[in-house]
């Protein structure tokens, strides 16, 4: 029997999943209130309904066909687009950063619903040697260290979904000579986050580092000054609880996931963690709609003026760097699909860290889903995965 705290946590979010839901085609789902067919919305509902182990409940035709809504947008060269005019694209190394990020969502709602893609992902063969992969990781701007492990992380993603999906058997050493080399480079020693030697602040450091560490998780590499990893994640939680101010999925989730990450590998400044945990949990809750639907973009006790738009990084076509993108500032958006995703997913994780909440339950983690690859369901406690 489950606790009232779990079954009210999968209640809220499974009855966001089905407010969203467009038709009686499998897979078709908005991504907020009053938006048509979303391929965010898919992604993400998948995502929830795996949390909470709700995919079982749809035959293996109904799985197919919702992992139509993925395969259809893959390319001829393999990488994933919304555009038409990308079908038959052939795209250098080099042209590829504004196709990382919707590539890899593809890649990991297909792994969730337990499919894989049509076409091998020949856009990867650049990546296939170690001394490119070490130069494609260091060419990035670490300054903008969040921006940079979007990328990174994408890639990793590629590259696992080419060895599990078309026989890459040598994609586990080439990351480990080319990609390993390249980040403990990169790493700061001063914080133990990435980027923040090159400029990024403490919080652009958490956000990038926490798009870096799920793939050393997913592949047993040890991670480095866990000490300096740890001030610097609570230096970055605000009053609240929060990690960005007025609350935010990305960024709340972002910090939770470090802070139950790291008590796993040491047990430096654990009291003061634990504190971090309860204080985030009890952020988060802030975010459980009124109305028992869904997960809300801002704290309900906030208002206009605590809200800090967050920067969506895009990859615009042709150039060098990411532009920043603000969004969620709008006061009449109130939920999306995301924030019923990592909300729960969250508090899953503070909850089975802390043990007594209410709150503990039957979450579903697939490392598959690099955001949901963590330190307890990667290679380094799975080696036989």
């Amino acid at each position: 029997m489950q606790n009232s705290g779990y079954q009210r946590i999968k209640k809220v979010s499974l009855d966001f999943v089905e407010s969203m839901k467009i038709g009686h085609t499998p897979g078709v789902y908005s991504k907020e209130p009053n938006e048509g067919e979303s391929f965010y919305g898919s992604y993400h509902a998948a995502h929830v309904l795996d949390l909470f182990g709700e995919l079982s409940r749809y035959s293996e035709k109904d799985l197919d066909t919702w992992a139509s809504q993925f395969t259809r947008r893959q390319t001829e060269q393999g990488y994933f687009s919304k555009h038409e005019s990308d079908k038959k694209r052939i795209r250098s190394i080099e042209e590829m950063e504004p196709a990382w990020h919707y590539t890899r969502g593809n890649i990991w709602a297909l792994r969730v619903l337990g499919r894989k893609a049509e076409k091998e992902l020949s856009f990867l063969e650049p990546l296939l040697n170690a001394e490119k992969l070490y130069d494609w990781v260091k060419h990035y701007n670490w300054e903008n260290s969040w921006s940079a492990g979007n990328q990174v992380l994408a890639a990793a993603t590629a590259l696992f979904a080419h060895r599990d999906w078309f026989g890459g058997s040598e994609v586990n050493a080439l990351m480990e000579k080319g990609m390993y080399k390249a980040l403990e480079e990169l790493q700061d020693p001063e914080t133990g986050f990435w980027g923040t030697q090159f400029g990024a602040d403490l919080p652009n450091g958490l956000f990038g580092t926490i798009h870096v560490v799920p793939i050393y998780f997913a592949l047993g590499w040890p991670l480095k000054h866990l000490e300096r990893c740890v001030d610097s994640t609570l230096a970055c939680q605000l009053p609240d609880g929060s990690f960005w101010p007025g609350g935010s999925d990305c960024p709340d989730f972002d910090g939770a996931y470090q802070l139950v990450n790291l008590m796993a590998l040491t047990d430096y400044r654990r009291e003061d963690v634990e504190v971090a945990c309860r204080k985030y949990l009890a952020h988060a809750l802030q975010h459980e709609s009124e109305d028992g639907v869904g997960w809300l973009l801002h704290r309900k006790d906030s208002e206009l003026a605590d809200w800090v738009p967050r920067p969506h990084w895009i990859w615009k076509e042709g150039e060098k760097m990411a532009s920043a993108e603000l969004r969620d500032e709008d006061p009449n958006r109130e939920k999306i699909m995301l924030g019923s995703w990592f909300y729960p997913l969250s508090i899953a994780l503070v909850s089975e860290f802390l043990g007594d909440t209410g709150y503990e339950g039957n979450y579903q983690y697939n490392a598959n889903s690099l955001h949901v690859c963590n330190v307890f369901n990667g290679a380094l406690n799975n080696e036989n995965k």
